[in-house]
């Protein structure tokens, strides 16, 4: 079990509690999207790639459907672009944010990529900035913050470290040098141990890594190879263990595939060194995926973790074995898929009951 030194606890502690409240209820709808990386167009421009498909959901689903937009930090790539620039070529993903200000809400919260506008840096938009949101749930927080306070020293130097990137590694991409695996499992680990011990729960960017519940895609892929395995043993039809064979097979590839891409990290197994896990931990992930873009949902009480993506590059869950919720965006090649879901109440029981 990791302990929180006391400046960083303060930091986060002070963080939450200066953090603008928002009240919500069984009929509130947000969204939370966190690092867009937007750039200049170029080709190291990370937003490139889902810049269509964000740009549709955000106005042909979440904005008819009256959700507010949380964006939870490093919407621009200011250690490589000027904001200026980032703004004039963009200018119609802006206009979008806009209209989700002047119709249902839209709060942006500051992470280390776009960290200069806490410096006042000139914009041509009126768009309100924040550090954190702290989202209200009967008695209970819901804490939303990008991550890079974690670090102890960040803010310290955080023009140096600004500069340092800008002007010494302005022409490498956010996707191919990703934050180093012992980095996010700090970062993860510190932010699960604050929020068990505020009994809350956090929300966070920062490290591209989607987290439900505090569980990553490898620990889930674990529980539902193991219930899987579970039901084939007890099962005595023959059809029925064939459908779960294939379906483990399924599970093992991914739990392969995925166990390359983060070799070290995800072999940790539980990184929080809990034996019974806390839920209250979530990470919305990324607009930059290679494959589509994940998201965190507030709606009826629940909270859902949504994977948006083009059938054109991936079928992925399109008929999916776990019988995955999806659902197309009109006459689009983009469809959004549930992942996974939770009640409110029940997480918030769960939490103050383990923690």
């Amino acid at each position: 079990m990791m302990y929180l030194n006391d400046a960083i606890y303060k930091k986060l502690d002070d963080l939450l509690t200066s953090a603008p409240k928002l009240q919500l209820n069984q009929d509130s709808r947000i969204v939370i999207f966190s690092d867009l990386h937007i750039g200049n167009k170029g080709m190291n421009d990370d937003f490139q790639r889902n810049s269509e498909l964000f740009s549709q959901i955000l106005l042909n689903h979440y904005l008819p459907r009256n959700y507010q937009l949380i964006l939870n930090g490093d919407v621009e790539e200011l250690y490589k672009f000027r904001l200026r620039t980032v703004e004039k070529v963009w200018k119609p993903i802006y206009d979008i944010f806009s209209e989700f200000k002047k119709q249902t809400g839209f709060y942006k919260i500051i992470g280390n990529h776009d960290y200069l506008l806490r410096h006042k840096v000139k914009s041509s938009y009126d768009l309100p900035l924040y550090e954190a949101i702290n989202l209200l749930y009967n008695d209970n927080s819901v804490f939303v913050y990008h991550g890079h306070q974690t670090a102890n020293t960040f803010e310290r130097y955080s023009l140096l470290v600004h500069f340092l990137i800008k002007y010494l590694f302005r022409t490498v991409s956010n996707t191919a040098v990703s934050m180093v695996n012992n980095k996010k499992f700090l970062t993860e680990s510190i932010a699960y141990e604050f929020a068990k011990s505020k009994k809350i729960i956090s929300i966070l960017g920062h490290t591209h890594r989607p987290v439900f519940e505090s569980l990553s895609k490898i620990e889930a892929i674990k529980f539902n190879m193991e219930s899987l395995l579970k039901m084939y043993h007890k099962s005595q039809i023959e059809d029925t263990r064939t459908r779960l064979e294939r379906q483990i097979k399924i599970l093992k590839r991914e739990l392969e595939l995925a166990t390359n891409n983060n070799h070290y990290f995800d072999r940790l197994g539980n990184i929080y060194g809990d034996e019974v896990v806390v839920p209250c931990l979530f990470n919305s992930g990324a607009v930059t995926g290679k494959r589509g873009i994940t998201g965190l949902e507030i709606k009826n009480g629940k909270i859902r973790l949504v994977y948006w993506f083009d059938k054109n590059k991936s079928q992925r869950y399109m008929e999916d074995f776990r019988q995955i919720d999806t659902l197309q965006l009109g006459e689009t090649d983009y469809y959004r898929a549930i992942l996974k879901k939770a009640n409110l109440d029940f997480i918030f029981t769960r939490i103050n009951l383990l923690s």
